[in-house]
């Protein structure tokens, strides 16, 4: 089975399970696995949940348990947002299976994007969370709406990587190649650490906080010397070149996220509605202006959207109306007024 074939009958399969396969689809996929003995003895394998929950944990390398509990998670979203992008585990399995087993790097640079010459990107699209480990055994969790990328060349000439989106990083020290992550025209520099950096492009600024270990900062333009950060401060750069604040903060209220945790600590609704955006791939329009000033306190943990929003017209006083979409690449769209 080549890819091609691996994420068609991937998607199929995600299709499948889920209850959302066209009649079309559903006719193709019948005649694939009706075509031969080796394919129906695939399929079996395939939509045995046990199976299922067993590939992950080896993909992500966690416990069974969590595994488990990331499968049903998957499901539950297929449901409630029917999209396209979560069929995407199916597509990996298929690989997995079909091409001898062949799991690292390559699975989730293959099928979930699309890479340069001589460079690797990796992306985690709105409502997608990923996990994955650089060739110097460094790991880097990806929130919604996230693209990284680095050269071919790295750790053996350098370990430089470029960053759109908000990362986790859990750095591997390597004293003689140090870590750098590019944030326009912030740079992030490390030898061994954790840290979480938030760099998305609509937001006026980039954010660093830094877990544990040290990181400095600077900029390309060089309009403030280098700074160190200690653990347990956030640094806030601000775009419009006004400069560099450092503050002391709860870290946990900002790296939970790669454990499925959301916490909101007197957040502005304009920022929650761009982390519920992309957190469960939907979209938000604010009638009223003022909503985008209350503040909102909650600690989420896979949580479906509509008991989010309940929580939000009783805790802020405000009004909402969902309107889901029959179109998988069409996300379900939120109107608060």
């Amino acid at each position: 089975m080549n890819l091609r074939d691996a994420i068609k009958k991937g998607t199929f399969l995600g299709k499948y399970i889920t209850e959302t396969e066209s009649k079309d689809e559903e006719l193709d996929l019948k005649t694939w696995v009706e075509g031969d003995y080796e394919n129906r003895q695939l399929f079996d394998k395939l939509t045995n949940h046990s199976f299922i929950a067993s590939q992950i944990e080896a993909y992500d390398k966690v416990d069974t348990p969590r595994a488990w509990n990331r499968y049903t998670e998957k499901i539950r979203r297929y449901k409630l947002e029917k999209s396209l992008a979560q069929w995407r585990i199916a597509a990996i399995l298929f690989f997995i299976v079909g091409l001898g087993g062949f799991v690292g790097n390559a699975i989730v640079d293959f099928v979930y994007n699309e890479v340069p010459e001589n460079y690797t990107t990796i992306t985690a699209s709105n409502g997608e969370h990923s996990k994955i480990t650089l060739p110097d055994q460094s790991t880097v969790w990806l929130n919604g709406g996230t693209t990284i990328a680095y050269n071919n060349a790295f750790f053996s000439q350098n370990r430089e990587i470029k960053l759109n989106g908000e990362a986790f990083f859990q750095v591997t020290k390597q004293s003689e190649h140090p870590f750098v992550v590019h944030c326009d025209d912030l740079k992030v520099r490390v030898l061994g650490t954790s840290f979480n950096v938030r760099n998305y492009a609509e937001d006026e600024t980039v954010s660093v906080v830094l877990e544990k270990g040290a990181v400095e900062l600077e900029t390309n333009a060089g309009k403030f010397s280098t700074h160190q950060l200690s653990p347990g401060e956030k640094a806030d750069y601000e775009r419009n070149g006004k400069g560099l604040t450092i503050k002391k903060v709860e870290t946990s209220q900002y790296t939970s996220w790669k454990k499925g945790l959301l916490i909101f600590s007197d957040a502005t609704m304009s920022e929650v509605v761009k982390k519920l955006e992309r957190w469960y791939n939907v979209s938000i329009e604010v009638k009223n202006p003022r909503i985008n000033n209350l503040l909102f306190n909650a600690t989420i943990l896979h949580e479906d959207i509509e008991d989010i929003m309940e929580l939000i017209k009783f805790s802020c006083a405000i009004n909402y109306d969902i309107v889901l979409s029959n179109d998988p690449d069409t996300p379900i769209k939120i109107t608060m007024y």
